[in-house]
């Protein structure tokens, strides 16, 4: 496990794709508050409302009409992930389709396989890789938000204070490690980049839930809308700026239980497949 860690560690600092990340994160942080779309440190950081403890993109009860007129709540919420930490889970989802296609791809697969039969070494390298980039790059968001907001003028207000983006970072880092098992789980099964930066970009932005949801709005189906309210999406948008411990609570229960689920399965796709 740690030996394909620090494989992945090295090949990252030595991948385009990595540097590319990192320029493209600068880019975002700067050009939004150049540009006026986002001034506030809840704007930059993708927070949808600050004072609301529910998701965005849960439907009201009623008829197909008012879950159309929901629709632009959703909006806002989908609008509010691409322009905030959103980012930073899509690109994730890009690093680690690239990496875990190319091992296949290019045969390396087979040498990592051969030197490491356990599934978990694998999935498990893979892992701690990825929570290493989500954690620098969400640190480097955030940062380079902070550094725009002051250079502009704006100034930085944290509603919950440091201790408030601290947990905050914290809750988003959990999600994303979540993601990467999730998308990790896509790669090893279709073993295809496209499919993986797709299903990332679907729940970084919240656009799959969000679509969903107002599916089962048209056709009364309330019960799933309880269920996608607690996906990657669904927790990542209740996260704020003021610490909340039942938010936490959820968040850690969510996180915890699709990384459960996507590297289980993963292994046993691993197993099951030929490489």
């Amino acid at each position: 496990m740690l030996n394909i860690f620090k494989m992945d560690m090295h090949r990252l600092k030595h991948s385009k794709i990595f540097y590319v990340a990192i320029i493209f994160i600068t880019i975002m942080a700067v050009a939004l508050v150049m540009s006026g779309m986002s001034t506030t440190m809840e704007g930059l950081l993708g927070v949808v409302d600050p004072n609301a403890a529910a998701p965005s993109f849960v439907i009201p009860e009623g008829s197909g009409m008012a879950a159309a007129e929901s629709a632009g709540a959703g909006g806002d919420a989908f609008m509010t992930g691409m322009m905030g930490a959103g980012v930073v889970f899509i690109l994730l989802s890009i690093i680690l389709s690239v990496f875990v296609c190319g091992d296949y791809s290019g045969g390396f697969a087979n040498n990592i396989f051969t030197a490491h039969s356990n599934p978990w070494d694998y999935i498990g390298g893979k892992m701690l890789s990825m929570a290493t980039v989500s954690g620098f790059l969400l640190i480097l968001y955030t940062v380079e938000s902070m550094i725009s907001l002051s250079f502009f003028g704006y100034g930085v207000a944290l509603s919950g204070g440091v201790i408030g983006l601290i947990f905050f970072l914290i809750e988003k880092w959990l999600l994303s490690c979540a993601l990467s098992a999730v998308i990790l789980l896509v790669n090893v099964f279709t073993r295809n980049v496209a499919w993986g930066i797709v299903a990332g970009f679907l729940i970084a932005t919240g656009g799959l839930t969000m679509g969903i949801s107002l599916l089962a709005g048209f056709f009364n189906l309330d019960w799933l809308i309880s269920v996608f309210s607690v996906t990657i999406s669904g927790s990542s948008q209740i996260c704020t700026l003021a610490f909340d411990g039942l938010i936490l609570l959820r968040v850690v229960l969510a996180s915890v239980a699709w990384i459960f689920v996507g590297c289980f399965t993963s292994r046993k796709v691993l197993k099951t497949k030929d490489i």
